[in-house]
């Protein structure tokens, strides 16, 4: 019987937290060395990373997006070297904001020698582009471009840039609509889960609306407004930098990077561009629509096993209610313990029991089919 595909999720800004498997350092060499590789090349601000990572709850400073950008980016990629290194390669990658770039270093696109260089690289496109922030909301995109009045200039920005809200009824005044202005739709994690970004001052209006309306809301910890407009110039200074990295075709055997911009795999142009990479910053993530697609056409086929690398086990509970999982077809494989036993030596074993199952479905012939 054909064999699941692996594939490997991958977190980005918001789902950090405070010793994310950091209960695999020490525990597992496959995921220390790249780490303290990590750390070295980046010296003092190395070291004051790792202190940062290896700090209990609560640490305000993962907040910091010059500490959890870096720290994601590490964690992700060594999560991903050890499951490759223990067992084998996922083969297909999805990765959630910068979750996309610690699996395009995985696949080759950028050497892993410069992680802690493209760690650098993006906190300091990042520098000047505070007074943002972000907003989890329960409720679907159209509903939000009903509520919200278009976001604040009449026309609702959606994830794949166009006008979502032009057939909708705009429920906000004008008044609250100004007020409004900038905040955009930043991510789509589920059925009902989008993320908006924007202003410090426009999202307070818009969360406390979205309040008074029984919709509830969760402010992510990010001070900064990823993948909305405001990050425009961010983005434009972060493909320069990766310019300088040199970045190349994927490796074919090293898996498949499923992009949540869209929605299918980086083509090999795409993968040398360095825009391609940079933009994201300034670009909604598209990542249910790229997940709900893989579990579409493969979930079944002979069916997917969802490596979640979170620490909160947020990238595969939209996945828990697809009908391919409902029916156990496809399988959710958590990297990482939850709860009070994060961080510790929970991890370690949950992640034993990861490559068990890894194991079990194990095919000797080395085929990683590539989506398209």
């Amino acid at each position: 019987m054909e064999r699941r595909r692996s594939v490997l999720l991958l977190p980005g800004q918001g789902a950090q937290r405070e010793r994310m498997a950091a209960g695999l350092y020490g525990a597992r060499e496959e995921f220390t060395a790249p780490m303290d590789e990590f750390f070295g090349r980046l010296g003092t601000t190395g070291a004051r990373l790792r202190s940062a990572w290896l700090r209990p709850a609560p640490n305000p400073e993962l907040d910091e997006s010059a500490v959890a950008q870096p720290l994601l980016l590490a964690v992700g990629h060594a999560l991903g070297r050890a499951v490759g290194t223990a067992a084998e390669p996922p083969a297909l990658l999805l990765g959630h904001s910068v979750g996309e770039l610690a699996a395009a270093c995985l696949v080759g696109v950028f050497d892993p020698a410069d992680i802690g260089a493209l760690a650098a690289a993006r906190s300091r496109a990042l520098e000047g582009t505070g007074h943002g922030g972000m907003l989890a909301v329960a409720a679907p995109e159209g509903q939000l471009a009903e509520e919200l009045g278009g976001f604040g200039d009449g026309a609702a920005v959606g994830a794949d840039g166009t006008d979502v809200g032009a057939n909708g009824v705009a429920v906000a005044g004008v008044a609250e609509r100004t007020a409004f202005a900038g905040v955009a739709v930043a991510a789509l994690n589920g059925p009902r889960q989008t993320v908006l970004a924007g202003p410090r001052e426009a999202l307070a209006a818009v969360e406390q609306h979205l309040r008074d309306r029984g919709i509830l809301v969760r402010a992510l910890r990010s001070g900064h407004a990823f993948h909305s407009p405001v990050m425009a110039g961010a983005a434009l200074r972060f493909g320069e930098a990766l310019a300088g990295f040199g970045p190349r075709a994927p490796r074919a055997a090293a898996g498949t990077v499923v992009s949540t911009r869209t929605g299918v795999a980086v083509t090999e142009d795409q993968a040398r561009d360095p825009h391609f990479w940079g933009g994201q910053l300034a670009a909604p993530v598209r990542y249910w629509p790229a997940l709900r697609e893989l579990l579409d056409t493969l979930g079944r086929r002979p069916g997917l096993l969802l490596l979640d690398g979170s620490a909160d086990r947020s990238l595969s509970a939209p996945a828990r209610h697809h009908p391919a999982v409902r029916d156990g077809a496809s399988e959710v494989v958590p990297l990482l313990a939850v709860g009070r036993d994060a961080g510790g030596p929970a991890d370690a074993r949950v992640f034993a029991e990861a490559l068990h199952r890894l194991g079990e479905q194990r095919d000797h012939t080395g085929d990683h089919t590539v989506v398209s």
